[in-house]
């Protein structure tokens, strides 16, 4: 009696098989290769005082790799700077005021700060603007109304003109407001934009060149904090948007973007969301157990964010796909921000921890000299 004989799947040819173990030892160099290394608390840079509680820093990279960081002290504004491997000494650019935002000149010329302070019984947003050759100017009182001005964010366009977002006041309700100036140091009058109630902003120019912003608003106390979105393009500002749908706390929203990426991050509830704009629409890209993220892209496409944890600052880097989360810093780690050199591979972040008694803040950097992978490797 013959047997019939159930086919077989033939074996892989010699040569197929070479080709899929050379392949998955390339893939395996390459995940090596961009996994970012641990940066541990002990090889981070304090920036800040040891004497002295700080919080609140801000980071930004400007020409020739200089590191800008400024912070909240003493009831002040407070900033050093990193040039050529060397740290500044901590100096005094505000005597009163809170919540710092920086941003550099596209060509890396000029550093603007803006903060908000209490002038003459009511706080106001203010500006100074920081180059080499001049050092820093004068304060300008950049909202100068009878409302409550908080929380500014900037964002400087490719011409160099600076656009500063806050939330004011002065409406009766708190609407963000939008000012641009040509070079930091005149402003003209600032002009609300319509129907962006919250506050919390933060803004970035994307590939388009549109001014992008997100922000936090809730109708009421019973109602949960949403993330609204809106763009600026051609003089006019588009309908806000909500882009989370109010059944949880939604907040703390930053903004990060390159020539062809753009990337927002925000919380809700107990986790760290990071989306990517997609077709003319936000479409979430990854989630992490965390608070309050931040988010940066350089020329390069390089992606890296980083969020609040109850062990440290973690972080996660994004290439062909998203790298294993690592972490910045550990223990009582927390209010970090991020930057990546602009046209460089160098990715460096502040963040406040606790040390001897004392919040102080730190700096660390991650540098990818040696990834130089094509375009079509990005997602």
């Amino acid at each position: 009696m013959r047997h019939r004989l159930h086919p077989r799947t033939p074996l892989p040819s010699r040569q197929n098989l070479l080709l899929t173990l050379m392949l998955i030892g390339w893939i395996s160099a390459l995940a090596a290769l961009v996994q970012p290394a641990a940066a541990a608390v002990s090889s981070a840079i304090p920036v800040s005082p040891a004497d002295k509680d700080a919080a609140a820093p801000a980071i930004a990279f400007g020409d020739a790799g200089i590191v800008h960081v400024a912070w909240e002290q003493d009831g002040g504004i407070w900033y050093a700077r990193l040039r050529e491997g060397v740290w500044s000494d901590p100096q005094q650019v505000a005597s009163e005021g809170e919540h710092p935002a920086l941003a550099a000149a596209p060509d890396g010329d000029a550093l603007h700060l803006a903060w908000s302070q209490e002038f003459g019984g009511n706080y106001e947003i203010f500006s100074r603007r920081w180059d080499v050759t001049s050092g820093w100017s004068v304060p300008r009182n950049v909202s100068s109304n009878d409302g409550g001005s908080a929380s500014p964010a900037l964002a400087v366009d490719a011409n160099g003109q600076v656009h500063l977002i806050w939330a004011d006041s002065s409406p009766g309700v708190s609407t963000l407001y939008h000012a641009v100036s040509t070079d930091g140091l005149s402003w003209p009058v600032a002009l609300p934009i319509a129907g962006a109630l919250g506050g919390n902003p933060a803004a970035v120019f994307d590939a388009n060149g549109d001014l992008v912003i997100a922000w936090q608003y809730r109708a009421s106390f019973a109602d949960n904090l949403r993330v609204w979105t809106s763009r600026y393009h051609n003089g006019s500002w588009t309908t806000p948007a909500a882009l989370t749908d109010g059944s949880q706390h939604a907040l703390a929203p930053k903004l990060g973007a390159n020539a062809r990426r753009l990337a927002l991050v925000w919380q809700e509830g107990d986790q760290a969301r990071l989306a990517f704009w997609r077709n003319g629409a936000w479409q979430v890209d990854v989630s992490q157990p965390g608070v309050r993220p931040v988010v940066a892209i350089n020329d390069a496409g390089l992606v890296e964010w980083a969020w609040e944890t109850n062990d440290g600052l973690a972080r996660q880097f994004g290439l062909a796909g998203w790298i294993s989360p690592t972490r910045w810093a550990r223990s009582s780690s927390s209010s970090g921000d991020l930057a990546l050199t602009p046209r460089g591979q160098t990715i460096g972040v502040a963040w406040m921890a606790n040390q001897d008694g004392h919040d102080r803040i730190f700096y660390n950097a991650d540098a990818f000299d040696t990834i130089n992978l094509p375009s079509l490797l990005m997602r």
